[in-house]
């Protein structure tokens, strides 16, 4: 008799444990927090549309090297579709550009799509201008867990 009564207990014990290990969220479950990011590239457009320059940021990154970025032009030449790559000391960040040239300066959007290194799980987006005389200025968020 006092075996089944340990065993019971034994047994109320680990299901209580159970669903209260359940009921506690991962830290994955929480939304991740937005830390703001400028990120400045200057380029040389004199190997148009494979163009190469630096870049430098600040926020939520302060890293600084050399970037690249790939231009492709859709509709007669007042939208654009850009990979940009930054290749900062511990690894690579891959950013996509959807931008337009419709106003003075051009803007557009940024996303990072991948990365490596450090910046293999980076995600951050935002919005971007294009003032002269080359430069990108893309503003956004680095989205931190």
């Amino acid at each position: 008799m006092r075996h089944n009564k340990i065993l019971s207990a034994a047994i109320a014990l680990c299901v209580i444990a159970f669903f209260t290990m359940g009921s506690v969220p991962s830290a994955s479950a929480f939304p991740p927090t937005p830390v703001p990011v400028t990120i400045t590239a200057t380029f040389d457009f004199s190997n148009f549309p494979n163009v190469s320059g630096t870049f430098t940021t600040t926020g939520a990154l302060t890293i600084s090297g050399p970037a690249t970025m790939h231009v492709d032009f859709l509709n007669a030449s007042t939208t654009a579709h850009c990979v940009v790559t930054l290749f900062a000391p511990n690894g690579t960040i891959y950013i996509d550009q959807q931008c337009q040239f419709a106003t003075s300066p051009p803007k557009g959007r940024w996303e990072i799509v991948g990365g490596t290194g450090a910046y293999a799980n980076l995600n951050g987006n935002g919005s971007l201008t294009m003032p002269p005389p080359l430069i990108e200025a893309m503003t956004g968020f680095i989205y931190l867990h």
